[in-house]
Parts: C-alpha cells; sequence; structure tokens
C-alpha cells in the first residue's frame, strides 16, 4: 500500500506538503527469517537478507525502506527506535517474497509484538502484530507514525491491556485500515497527553477505543462489533467522530459504560459528532454525553445540538462481519470530509457512488470501514454440451445489478485444450477435435476492462464425448373412446448437438405432413377410415444428418354396449319374414337405425345369434351384405337343437347384414348387444374401448365364486361384480364368456346390466345336464351385471376377459393396461387343424397347446376377436384361448364328444404376436376365424 493512498495518509499526519517516501533516496533492505542465506549481522541485501526485523530496523536510516518476506512462521517482538524526516521516513511493508503467508510479528507471552519506541516519521504497511497477555501494538515516546493495513490481535489479557496502547508522550499517531481483534477489554487506549491520533477505516473487533486527555483524536468510517461500548472520550480530550458504525455483541457484562459513544462533561466542549450509526446492546445506550444519556439519535440531536445526520438504531441494517447489503442506510450517507477520512476503504477500494442508493451524504462514502463495491461480477461460465467435431458455444453470464456499460469488456476464454479465444461480446465458439476423460476439462473465461483491471472470472467442466446417432421414438395410440377416430402420436428426438433443421410427420392415409416443433411432443390426427396405419417421423439436422422412424397408428370404433334388444326372429316375423330359413337361404337384416341403433356411423354390430328347430345340422355365417360370403362359420348346429353364439359383423353399405343358412331349414334369431361407431354424436350413451386382460373367473356357483355356493334355481338373477383390482373406475362393459353346466332341465340364461326384471332375449340356451357356453358383453356400470336364469337348477360359471371403458387411465397400477377402438375385419380363417392352415394338419391332442402367429393382424394390436370353433372332439373337454404365459384356470368353447360348437373369444395378442390354444381332454380339431382387433 506504499502508493498514492499512502501518500494521503502522510499528508494527514506528517503536514501538508510532504512527499512520498519513493521520491526519497534510500536504501532497501531485506527480511526473510526462512531465505537460506539470512544474516542478522548483515547487510540485508536481496540476496543475504537479515533473518529478524530487529536488526533491520536498528540499520534503517532516513529514506530506508524494509522490505519484509511473508513466512508461514512469526518473526520475533521488534522495538521500532528509527528516525526518519518527513521528507524521508523510514518505511516497513510486506514483500511479495517468501511462502505467500502474511508477515506476522508475535511476542512469547507476555512480550509486546511491535513496540514504537521513541520513533519518528515511520511508516509500516501490512505487517500484523500479535501477542498474548499484552498489546500486541504499542507507541511510546514515538511522533509521527503511520500503522496500517494489518490485522492486530492479543489473547488472554485483562480489561485493561489494550491491543493498541499510545502513551501520554505519543503524537501524530494515524492507525488505517486495520483489524483490530481481542475477545474481552478494550481495542485501543491513548493516554493522557497524546495527541494528534487517526483512527480511520478500521473494524474493532470485542473491544472499544478509550481516550483520556486526548487531545485532537479523530475517528472517520470505522466500524466497532464491539461488548463494552464503542468509544469513550474523558477528561478533557477533543477530536471528532464521523461515519462510525457500532454494533453490540449483546448483552455481555464488563467494567466499563455500556454506550456506544461516551463523552464526558470535561470532553464535551471540544468533540464533535456526526454521520454516525450507533445500535447499542439492549442493555445499554447509544450515547452518553456530558455525563446524560439519550436512547436514540433523535433525542442525542435533541438534546445536544450533535449527531445532525447520525441514524436511529431502528434504521439500521448491519450485516454480519459489517459488510453492507445492498441497499442499506449505510451508503452513500456519510461524510467525505469528516476529519480523517480515507479515499480508500479497509481493502483499498475506492469510494463509487451506489445508483441504487439515494446520496444523503458528502461525495458517495458510505458509513463504517467497508465501502460497498459495484457488484458487476462474473457469476458464471455457460456451455453446450461438448461433442468431438461441433462447434461449442460458450457463453460469460454477468451479475450487473447497477447496469454498467459493458463497452470496453473483453473475454478471455480458455477451452483447457490449447485454445483461447478472446471476444468483446462474452461468446465464443470452438470445436474440440478429441474426446475427454471421464472428468472432462475446465474452461474458464476472465473478464476485464479496458484499462486492463480484472472483473472477475468463472469456469465450467466439459465432457467432450463422440457424437452421439440421430434417433427418435415415435408411439401412437388413439385418444379417446370419445374420438375413435383420432391417433395421439408421441415422438421424442434422443439429444442432438446438432440443430433439428427439419422434422415432418406423416400418418400413413395419404394426408399432408405436419411439422413437429421441439424435442419432445405430441400430435394428433384424425383418419377417415378404421385401420392400422404406419405413421413415419423424418428428421433432418444442420449436421446433415438424417434419420426415420416409424409406428403404427390403429383407429376404429368405439364400442357402445346397448341391449339386450331382439331385432331377429324369423319365428315370429321380427326382421325378416315369418318362416324357417331354408337351405343356401340368406336372411338380409337390417340393422342401422333400428333398436336403438345409429342411422349412420355404426361400422359393425354385435348379435347374439341363435338357430331354433334346425331339420338338419348345419351351419351358418353372418358377413356385411352387399360383400361376398366368406367361407368362415359364425354358428355350427346339429338338428332339433338350439345353439346360440355372439358374432361381431361389419355392417354392409346399405346399413344391412346378411345371416346365411348352409343347411335344412332353421329358424334364426338374432338379439342385439352392442354397436361399435367411429362418428360419436351427443346422442350416444357410454362410449367406450376394450381393455384385455389375463382371463379371471368371476362367478362359479359350484365353488361359491362370485356368488352363493349352489346350483341357482328357475326364474332367479344373480348379481355379479368385476373384481376391484381390474375394474378401475369408468369400467361400462364387460367381455364374459359364461357357461351353464348341470342344468335339471332345458332353459337359457340372460346377461344383462338390468336387474331381476324377467328379459325377452337370451345369451345361452341348454339343455338337460349340458354344459355349453358364450361369450357375453354386458353394460355393466361401476363394475355390476346381472344373470337371469329362466328354468330349472343350474351352475352359472363366467369367465371375465376384458372391460370396455369410457375413459383411458395412463399410468395406474390399479388399471389394467392396454386397450383401444375396434377394427372389424373381413371374417378371415386364419386356423384349420383338418386341412393344416395355421397348424399341423392333426386333431389337438389331450392337454395339447397350439401356438398360433397372427399373421394377419398388424403390429401393435392388442387382441383379436376369434369366431373359435372346436369340431368333433374325442372326449368332452373345453378349449381356453389366451395371450401369452400361464395357462388361466379358464374356458373358453365347452364341447360334448362328437360336437362341433363355435364361440367367440376375446384374446389378447401375445408379446410374441401368437395366440394360444389349450384342450384340455381326448382330441379336437380346431377352426379360427378372424373378425377384427382391438387397436
Amino acid at each position: 500500500m506504499a502508493s498514492a493512498a499512502l501518500s494521503v495518509l502522510l499528508v494527514g499526519c506528517l503536514g501538508a506538503g510532504v512527499a512520498h517516501a519513493d521520491t526519497a533516496a534510500g536504501t532497501t533492505l531485506y527480511v526473510d527469517d526462512e531465505a537460506a542465506g539470512c544474516n542478522d549481522t548483515g547487510p540485508g541485501s536481496a540476496a543475504e537478507p537479515f533473518c529478524q526485523i530487529q536488526p533491520a530496523a536498528d540499520a534503517a536510516v532516513p529514506g530506508d525502506t524494509v522490505r519484509i518476506a511473508g513466512n508461514s512462521t512469526s518473526y520475533a517482538p521488534v522495538t521500532i527506535r528509527s528516525t526518519g524526516t518527513a521528507d524521508a521516513p523510514v518505511s516497513f511493508s510486506a514483500a511479495a517474497t517468501g511462502d505467500g503467508s502474511p508477515v506476522t510479528v508475535a511476542g512469547p507471552s507476555p512480550a509486546t509484538g511491535i513496540t514504537f519506541s521513541g520513533a519518528q516519521y515511520v511508516i509500516m504497511t501490512g505487517i500484523r502484530a500479535r501477542a498474548a497477555r499484552a498489546s500486541a501494538l504499542a507507541v511510546e515516546d514515538s511522533q509521527h507514525i503511520s500503522y496500517s493495513a494489518a490485522f492486530v490481535q492479543n489473547a488472554l489479557a485483562d480489561d485493561t491491556t489494550a491491543v493498541i496502547a499510545v502513551d501520554g508522550s505519543s503524537s501524530d499517531i494515524s492507525l488505517t485500515r486495520l483489524d483490530i481483534d481481542r475477545l474481552s477489554g478494550l481495542d485501543v487506549t491513548s493516554a493522557a497527553g497524546a495527541r494528534n491520533i487517526t483512527l480511520a477505516d478500521d473494524t474493532f473487533d470485542g473491544g472499544g477505543v478509550s481516550a483520556v486527555g486526548t487531545t485532537g483524536i479523530d475517528f472517520a468510517g470505522d466500524t466497532f462489533w464491539t461488548v463494552c461500548g464503542a468509544i469513550g472520550l474523558t477528561d478533557g480530550s477533543s477530536g471528532s467522530v464521523e461515519n462510525t458504525v457500532a454494533r453490540s455483541y449483546g448483552t455481555t457484562t464488563c467494567s466499563g459504560t455500556q454506550a456506544e459513544l461516551t463523552v464526558d462533561a470535561t470532553s464535551a466542549p471540544q468533540v464533535t459528532a456526526d454521520y454516525n450509526a450507533l445500535n447499542p446492546p439492549s442493555t445499554g445506550t447509544d450515547y452518553d454525553w456530558a455525563g446524560t444519556a439519550y436512547a436514540t439519535a433523535q433525542a442525542f440531536r435533541t438534546g445536544t445540538g450533535q449527531g445532525a445526520h447520525d441514524l436511529d438504531q431502528t434504521d439500521l441494517t448491519i450485516p454480519g462481519g459489517g459488510l453492507l447489503a445492498e441497499h442499506s442506510p449505510l451508503i452513500d450517507s456519510a461524510d467525505s470530509n469528516a476529519p480523517g477520512e480515507l479515499s480508500t476503504d479497509i481493502d483499498g477500494h475506492p469510494r463509487v457512488d451506489d445508483p441504487l442508493v439515494p446520496d444523503t451524504g458528502t461525495g458517495h462514502v458510505d458509513r463504517g470501514a467497508t465501502e460497498f463495491q459495484d457488484p458487476f461480477a462474473v457469476s458464471g461460465l455457460d456451455m453446450s454440451a461438448g461433442y468431438v467435431g461441433v462447434p461449442v458455444t460458450a457463453d460469460a453470464r454477468l451479475s450487473n445489478p447497477w447496469s454498467d456499460s459493458l463497452a470496453g469488456l473483453t473475454y478471455t476464454f480458455d477451452f483447457a485444450d490449447g485454445t483461447t479465444v478472446t471476444s468483446t461480446t462474452g461468446s465464443a465458439t470452438h470445436t474440440y477435435t478429441q474426446t475427454t476423460s471421464s472428468t472432462g476439462v475446465q474452461a474458464t473465461v476472465v473478464v476485464n476492462r479496458a484499462d486492463g483491471t480484472r472483473i472477475g472470472a468463472a469456469d465450467h467442466w466439459e465432457r467432450v464425448e463422440p457424437v452421439p446417432d440421430l434417433t427418435s421414438t415415435v408411439g401412437c395410440r388413439g385418444t379417446s373412446p370419445s374420438a375413435p377416430d383420432t391417433a395421439g402420436c408421441s415422438y421424442g428426438i434422443a439429444f442432438d448437438p446438432y440443430a433439428v433443421t427439419s422434422d415432418r410427420i406423416t400418418f400413413g392415409d395419404g394426408s399432408s405432413a405436419v411439422s413437429a416443433t421441439g424435442t419432445t411432443g405430441t400430435v394428433k390426427h384424425a383418419y377417415a377410415a378404421p385401420g392400422t396405419y404406419t405413421v413415419t417421423q423424418k428428421i433432418t439436422d444442420s449436421g446433415g444428418r438424417a434419420a426415420t422412424t416409424t409406428t403404427k397408428a390403429a383407429v376404429g370404433a368405439a364400442f357402445v354396449s346397448w341391449g339386450p334388444t331382439r331385432l331377429l326372429d324369423t319365428r315370429y316375423g321380427t326382421g325378416a319374414p315369418k318362416r324357417p330359413v331354408g337351405p343356401g337361404g340368406v336372411v338380409r337384416l337390417k340393422v342401422l337405425g333400428v333398436g336403438g341403433i345409429p342411422a349412420s356411423g355404426v361400422t359393425a354390430v354385435t348379435l347374439n345369434v341363435t338357430d331354433a328347430g334346425a331339420t338338419a345340422a348345419g351351419y351358418v355365417s353372418v358377413y356385411p351384405d352387399g360383400t361376398a360370403r366368406p367361407s368362415a362359420s359364425n354358428l355350427n348346429f346339429r338338428a332339433g337343437q338350439d345353439n346360440p353364439n355372439l358374432v361381431t359383423v361389419r355392417v354392409g353399405a346399405d346399413g344391412y347384414v346378411d345371416l346365411y343358412n348352409a343347411h335344412g331349414d332353421v329358424n334364426l334369431i338374432a338379439d342385439l348387444a352392442g354397436y361399435y361407431t367411429t362418428t360419436p354424436s351427443s346422442d350416444d350413451p357410454d362410449l367406450s374401448n376394450l381393455v384385455t386382460m389375463v382371463p379371471t373367473r368371476v362367478l362359479d356357483t359350484r365353488y361359491g365364486i362370485g356368488a352363493r355356493k349352489g346350483e341357482v334355481g328357475p326364474g332367479s338373477t344373480t348379481t355379479v361384480s368385476v373384481p376391484k383390482d381390474v375394474q378401475g373406475d369408468q369400467t361400462v362393459g364387460a367381455v364374459l364368456n359364461v357357461t351353464v353346466t348341470g342344468g335339471t332341465s332345458s332353459g337359457y340364461v340372460t346377461v344383462a346390466c338390468d336387474g331381476p326384471t324377467p328379459p325377452t332375449t337370451s345369451t345361452l340356451n341348454y339343455r338337460a345336464g349340458q354344459t355349453v357356453s358364450n361369450l357375453a358383453v354386458p353394460c355393466a356400470y361401476s363394475g355390476i351385471f346381472h344373470i337371469y336364469n329362466s328354468a330349472g337348477h343350474v351352475h352359472l360359471i363366467a369367465d371375465l376377459q376384458g372391460i370396455y371403458t369410457d375413459y383411458q387411465k395412463y399410468g395406474d397400477p390399479d388399471y389394467p393396461s392396454g386397450g383401444g377402438p375396434f377394427v372389424a375385419t373381413a371374417p378371415t380363417r386364419f386356423l384349420d387343424t383338418r386341412t393344416g392352415m395355421g397348424a399341423s394338419a392333426k386333431p389337438l391332442g389331450a392337454n395339447g397347446t397350439l401356438t398360433v402367429k397372427l399373421t394377419k393382424v398388424p403390429e401393435g394390436a392388442t387382441a383379436v376377436l376369434v369366431n373359435l370353433t372346436g369340431v368333433a372332439p374325442t372326449a368332452n373337454t373345453h378349449l381356453t384361448a389366451y395371450g401369452d404365459g400361464t395357462l388361466p384356470t379358464v374356458s373358453n368353447d365347452n364341447l360334448t364328444a362328437g360336437q362341433t360348437r363355435p364361440v367367440l373369444a376375446v384374446v389378447p395378442v401375445g408379446a410374441d404376436g401368437s395366440l394360444r390354444i389349450h384342450n384340455a381332454l381326448g382330441s379336437v380339431d380346431v377352426v379360427a376365424d378372424l373378425e377384427g382387433y382391438y387397436g
């Protein structure tokens, strides 16, 4: 600090017009106690320095400078007796040599660290003083002494031993920019007779200052953290107290007064006090002036005329360590003309104007030892991810609350691979040519003003890796049952260090592509017709790379559970002429606009079809009117038997479906169970999509599952609940394979969501002793449905294969996954063990399982609707169809020996794109016809 700032000190303590020490001729003496060639006998050169300060001090003459190296060890106590002159003072300062540690002088207890004794015109800067049970710094019979920029501390001393002690024969003493620390007692004392003492920009930690009979003691810009009060001027002392901040540690008791500023009656006429901010302990007071205590600045001002600009303690915000915070009332509120005030603060920082705080003082000086500086700083370094060959951008992040001009700033970026870039914009671009280790490299930025002064620096650790492949993911599914023709496609682009220049999605139906935005998102598209479409995303980036990703989107129809309602009964002329259907005969059944079915927008209907009174064995095929009759059958029967089967069939363009009878005469009955629509309207009841699951037995009266154990009687209604762990919150329908067994007489059962009212339709017809099954799709609001039995006593079994829900709840562990809209297909045979279609040309044996690849079902289908037929089993048996995993303990098609019987089944698609069919007993040929699939 032997610079322009120091010359100001000399002007104040040595008299106006005194030249700076560096202008006087003199020798530089060196001290370094850890230098290999140090010698206390001289000569004190750089090559052969003194080991201790004392011989250098003894050798110094006017104009000499003693440079002391900072080392890890402390120097021995020193007594300065040097005598300089006003034009050629003797200077002591810390040198930029040694190991870089501070220069510390410490005496063994109870020795004083530094003593000025009979010294004159001495400047000491940056030399720390420490002591135990003694003063760290003593000034005895010395004049024109400047001691600054140091840490001064004593410990274990009694309350009367000060850290710095000035005796009564000393004068013109400048103690500035000091950090004075002790645990109790006083920081500084000056004895009676002392003259012209300046304490400026000092911090006092623990004690205070006591001046007894001292003439001309000036406090300017000091900060006190005290136990027993900050300043005491007694016995006719004179001087000034300005720009000073005092705050107490608390209520610790001590021997002295607890007023922050005490001026006794003999001193008050010769002391001025202003621009101070005092905050005493709770048991003390701000001021004790001429024997009168004043608890506030306002009271002090009124009572004494002093402290015209003092702040009340209620106005103070003094943070820890005395460092100011923005908007503090201490900022720009001090008097720059206060006696002894310096042009820089305790850290050598200049006085600056804070534009965010109104100026209430003079000269933009802050109260206390610290000047709040421009908070403009480099707060960070941001960099884009590092990849080999891809330019990265580095940006210096600035904190600039004062809105300083950025003109003239230079930014030096070091990318830690040997490349340095200087910028005037705060941003730089660089391309790494090789990868780094797992820890990366430490890039840095240094910011300087035009005059070369550094504002600050920041760093950023960056790991440089190979460029990843350009990839994306796309997935589509129906948006909701209320919009069954609309698919929502979610996409995500894996991290790409290059900019994406094009991102186009096409939906596979000939419509125009759409531009996707962002690296993730969802686009929706409404299709004109049900089906499975290929959705394609094509991406290009600024690196010239391209990627194409495809997925399937299935849209179809939503299901409406409706009925049961009888649409056809040739026995009574319902829906067709009143007569049996002859061999090769076709019944055209109008379905659109009939029985509650909308007149348009319906793609398929679900009918429970029953044959009655057949004169010969035969079969029935159900298909869309206006299309070629398929080779697949829906209903197989024997003469004289009544057999039901659930059928889902596409509706012809004219709103009709056809029922073809192959042989003999037979009456046909069709009961509506529901329909599928792609254009829902406000008149539609609950629209729903199918959610499949592992088949689950929810009713078996043989064992008391789902209802009371025992046969149900004639005219009875059994109420069944879908288990809570699978039904979810929005169940509106169920898919059930219903079986009756052990009936005491012939009869029928009807599955419906209605209560015990006897229905006018049937779901399943049975004969005494027969085991027979059929698929049912009743509405099941809140997961409840009913089964009505017409006659005799019979056991009821129901296996849940899926539920219809009007809400797609994703991510709920208590809700079945999957599900989607229905896409009806032309009835297509994909399995026939009689001919070797889809499997070997041989019957399926006992406990045997067929695995059938679903080649005619698009990728992404969750379930298929299959008409499953068992042909001529050699023993009573049952067939179970399932996706994959463990064989479920349920049945789909129950068969007696020699019987050929179809049943409609909803079967989940296995993870391998196959379904499995298991035969329990004997051997049986198996036929399966695809009726549609669920997206």
